[in-house]
């Protein structure tokens, strides 16, 4: 079992400044050069949905979550808001799960 704090570490903090550096950084803005925002975000959230663990169940879900982080990063024009964003939602749902375990 991985202690709390190195879920925390990995969910939290790894991931997201991994995966928006990855999607909302590198691939969104390719997409952006040939499409335009709506288009290229949705391109983005369904291959972000698509690469995680969590099952054909999950992709509609996790493809919202990443269109909201792709039109944070078109608003904010930088990575720090999608990054933030993604972290607070990574470590609420680690804390979630943790809980949940403990009963």
């Amino acid at each position: 079992d991985l202690h709390p704090f190195y879920l925390y570490l990995m969910a939290a903090i790894f991931a997201p400044i991994t995966e928006e550096i990855l999607f909302r950084g590198l691939l969104l803005t390719h997409l952006r050069a040939r499409f335009g925002i709506l288009i290229s975000a949705l391109i983005n959230s369904l291959i972000f949905a698509a690469i995680h663990p969590q099952g054909w169940l999950a992709i509609p879900a996790l493809t919202v979550i990443a269109f909201n982080l792709s039109l944070i990063r078109q608003w904010r024009g930088s990575l720090i808001g999608p990054i933030v964003a993604h972290g607070l939602h990574n470590g609420i749902l680690v804390t979630f799960a943790i809980l949940l375990m403990k009963n």
